[in-house]
């Protein structure tokens, strides 16, 4: 199955709607990239559960370290 997403450029708050780029093959250029599965049709509350989950992720540091990303501060 494909996937839709919906991404940022680094430096960009999402505030116009001219910040996020949206399809259906990745970005590639943008920094940050949130895809959805196609054809499961899941419902904006779990949506915006997934994103608060990916938050709470990103504010774990030995977490984030054990998963081999390289973020900082």
């Amino acid at each position: 199955m494909s996937n839709h997403y919906v991404s940022l450029a680094r430096g960009a708050e999402g505030t116009s709607y001219l910040d996020y780029t949206t399809g259906t093959s990745s970005s590639a250029s943008d920094l940050f990239e949130f895809r959805v599965l196609d054809g499961v049709t899941p419902s904006r509350l779990e949506v915006v559960k997934a994103l608060e989950a990916i938050e709470r992720f990103f504010e774990n540091a030995q977490q984030v370290s054990a998963a081999g990303f390289d973020v900082g501060g």
